[in-house]
């Protein structure tokens, strides 16, 4: 009984960050920081503590702007390389969203025009990380059931990661007795970590395809 109580703690915290990788700003602080919340368009929402006028380079540009397209349109070839061209943060290898995640939906759309056109191998990087993925223009493309209906992001991996705490790795704490019961003991499961960007311009998100 102990350990599948624990094995279903174990995935409950495990659907909490699933789940929260998608978090728009102002998600609660036991949650991740998400996509959502990285590609927050209003310019005085901070992101990480700064606010995109924060940043302003000489040029005028802003290092630290979000992106989010909101256009409602059908998903297609043409959307992807806009999406990603806007993400753009640089010419050559790594300057362009590098990992594409979508609903299982828009997945199936893109998976559909590739299969007719042939343009596309199975995503070696995907599969690897246990994910049904297809990879299309140096771009590995995949679903997630967690991903927010009419979705899509895109990610540059050189600029997107983790950051956990060795010791808050699903570390557990050390069975305690749980104050004023007849010894019933508890302990926690942790993990201290957050999602980090450390280039928000080469992320970048779009809603409302179909």
């Amino acid at each position: 009984m102990i350990t599948q109580r624990v094995g279903g703690a174990q995935k409950s915290l495990t659907k909490t960050l699933a789940d929260s990788i998608y978090d728009d700003a102002g998600g609660a602080a036991e949650r991740l920081t998400g996509f959502r919340a990285c590609c927050n368009e209003t310019s005085t929402t901070a992101y990480g503590g700064i606010q995109e006028d924060d940043l302003v380079a000489n040029d005028g540009t802003k290092p630290w702007e979000g992106k989010t397209t909101t256009t409602t349109e059908s998903l297609t070839l043409a959307v992807i390389r806009t999406m990603c061209t806007n993400a753009k943060i640089r010419d050559g290898k790594g300057g362009k969203p590098d990992l594409l995640v979508m609903t299982e939906t828009l997945w199936n759309v893109i998976a559909d025009i590739l299969q007719v056109q042939q343009r596309f191998t199975e995503g070696v990087e995907t599969a690897k990380a246990g994910f049904t993925g297809l990879y299309f223009e140096g771009k590995d493309i995949f679903p997630d059931d967690y991903c927010p209906s009419g979705y899509m992001f895109g990610v540059n991996s050189n600029h997107m990661g983790f950051a956990v705490h060795r010791d808050g790795y699903y570390m557990r704490s050390k069975w305690k007795v749980i104050p004023d019961s007849p010894e019933d003991k508890t302990m926690k499961i942790y993990f201290d970590g957050n999602m980090v960007c450390n280039n928000r311009k080469g992320q970048h998100a779009h809603s409302n395809l179909s």
